[in-house]
């Protein structure tokens, strides 16, 4: 597969889960790849491929980052919003200031502050911004209250900025999946009393009946920066196993 050669990208929270999906899907697919994270790690050592260090919900630590990606790669033509916090896992009364403005800052100011610096090499390229979002940001989802908010947020900035920045020929599009099998989120629920029961659930509640992974999401964002996606901007597209539709579960 190729249909990204030539293409420069930036994967926002790129050390594991889909981050980690996306940059070697991306890799797989010719794309030169910029990823970064918060913690200093490299999850790939190839030549097309270039870790920075990069704190999203600081301002200069973006500007650094897209510095960076035009240094060594010279253009830009794909920006992947992946970078995000879950956790508190809880209803709005239960969740505190400080646990807010994390989610706010690292979910969505992250997230503002990529698009913003990386428009005018966007603009150049007539590229597109990727945003990995929720259906929980679509219907909501239960004990997740600010973070389905935040993604609720990225969802009406996706949709703003395609009508922004069509006439710039940038692309704006949100990936929504559901339930996905990830390390971290893994390891918060085997914490948790009932985790065969949340196990469960997780499998239940889309109408394939089983949970996705990384790599079900890295190939479909793979197709929504590709050239075969030239006609989709604005669009909020599920990857969920048809969750939205009625959940499969069985009383």
């Amino acid at each position: 597969m190729s249909t990204l050669v030539g293409k420069t990208a930036i994967i926002t929270g790129a050390s594991g889960g889909i981050g980690r999906a996306l940059v070697e899907t991306f890799l797989a697919n010719g794309a030169k790849v910029i990823g970064s994270d918060v913690v200093g790690s490299t999850p790939v050592a190839i030549e097309n491929f270039h870790f920075v260090q990069a704190d999203v919900s600081d301002e200069t630590s973006v500007q650094n980052l897209i510095a960076q990606t035009i240094e060594r790669f010279g253009a830009l033509e794909i920006l992947v919003n992946n970078a995000a916090v879950l956790a508190p896992t809880a209803s709005v009364q239960n969740t505190s200031l400080e646990e807010f403005e994390k989610l706010v800052q690292v979910n969505l100011r992250g997230a503002f502050l990529s698009c913003k610096y990386s428009y005018p090499h966007l603009q150049q390229s007539k590229g597109c911004v990727l945003t990995i979002s929720s259906m929980a940001g679509v219907h909501g989802e239960k004990n997740h209250a600010i973070y389905a908010a935040t993604k609720g947020a990225l969802n009406a900035l996706t949709q703003s900025m395609a009508v922004d920045w069509g006439d710039d020929g940038i692309r704006c599009n949100a990936l929504c999946p559901s339930s996905v099998l990830t390390p971290n989120v893994d390891k918060m629920i085997e914490a948790l009393p009932n985790a065969s029961e949340i196990i469960a659930l997780r499998k239940s509640i889309n109408v394939l009946g089983f949970t996705a992974t990384p790599q079900h999401i890295a190939d479909a964002a793979v197709f929504l920066c590709s050239p075969q996606a030239a006609f989709m901007t604005g669009a909020i597209v599920p990857v969920s196993g048809g969750s939205e539709c009625g959940y499969g579960i069985k009383y």
